[in-house]
Order: structure tokens, then C-alpha cells, then sequence
């Protein structure tokens, strides 16, 4: 009778947690700039009695971008780009009407966060990153580079707006 029990048990916590989503990789379908939002597709499969089923298409998941207090740090986002999805705890649509939740839907797939930038090969700035301690944006070879001793700059600079210099310009060659 007792083992009987701890069954139940166990089989009934296995059941809620096959429904409990906390996080999947997924590929961006489809990118809506105006609403920050993407469609993605979960990578992986669903167990179910009959057998494995494709994850379904999520639609409307806010992409995360770092950004506060007016500043953000923003990059392009392109179909077929690798994401972490996040299941939230609350329904999203209670943070978009800014309410409070009505539903109970923990960790559900339509509350799903993208954070845009899972990859399985690290970009090429990863290693250089952590050999110079520096934080490195890198767009095709095109790089600014803080590190302790100061900023680096590869490539072409436009300046749109006023340049003020305090202290020295110091070497580099002029074109004319």
C-alpha cells in the first residue's frame, strides 16, 4: 500500500513537471522591429503517448535587449538566429497591459522571453575578449574594444555631431 502511494506520487509530479517549461533553444522564424517581437521555433521534441511531436511555433515573444534608463545595447536580428527561451512564472500579457495576471499559466509556452544570441560556435571576439579582459563589440572585423588601458577602435569612424578633445592627438598617418 505504501509503494503504491509513493507511485502515485512520483508519477503525478512527473506528470505536472512535463508540462513545466523553464528553458529551450529555438531559431527565429520571423522578427517584428516595431514590437520587438519574434516567432521561433523551439528546437526539440515533445514526448507524448503517441509518440515525439515538433514543438509548435511560438508567436509574439518579446526579444530581450539590454536597456535602461534611456540606453540600450541593440544588434540586428535575422531569421534563422539561435535563441535561449525563457518560460515565465506569469502570463506575459499581464506585463503587456501592464494588469495583473488572471491566469495561473506557470512556465507555459506562450510565455516564452527570446534572449536572441545562442550559439554553439562562440564568435571570434570571445577568445580575444577574455585574453585582453576587455569588452569587444565586433561586426565583420569592425571593432570598439574597452579594456583597462582605454578604448580601441578598428576601422572607419564617422563623427556626426561635435568631437571635443581633452589632451593630446597623438601619431597616425593623414589622408589626402
Amino acid at each position: 500500500m505504501r509503494q503504491e502511494f509513493t507511485q502515485e506520487i512520483k508519477d503525478l509530479v512527473h506528470d505536472i513537471m512535463e508540462e513545466m517549461h523553464t528553458a529551450l533553444i529555438g531559431r527565429v522564424v520571423a522578427f517584428d522591429t516595431d514590437k520587438c517581437e519574434v516567432d521561433v521555433q523551439p528546437i526539440g521534441r515533445i514526448k507524448t503517448n503517441s509518440g515525439y511531436i515538433d514543438y509548435p511555433t511560438l508567436y509574439r515573444v518579446p526579444v530581450f535587449f539590454m536597456q535602461g534608463g534611456g540606453a540600450a545595447i541593440t544588434y540586428p536580428v535575422k531569421n534563422g538566429d539561435n535563441c535561449l527561451l525563457l518560460f515565465s512564472e506569469q502570463t506575459l500579457e499581464a506585463w503587456r497591459n501592464d494588469t495583473a495576471s488572471t491566469t495561473d499559466l506557470k512556465h507555459d509556452l506562450n510565455n516564452a522571453i527570446a534572449l536572441v544570441g545562442m550559439s554553439r560556435i562562440p564568435s571570434r571576439s570571445v577568445k580575444e575578449a577574455t585574453e585582453r579582459d576587455a569588452v569587444i563589440i565586433d561586426r565583420n572585423g569592425m571593432k570598439i574594444i574597452v579594456n583597462p588601458s582605454g578604448v580601441d577602435i578598428v576601422g572607419n569612424v564617422t563623427v556626426n555631431g561635435n568631437l571635443t578633445v581633452s589632451g593630446a592627438l597623438i601619431g597616425g598617418s593623414h589622408a589626402h
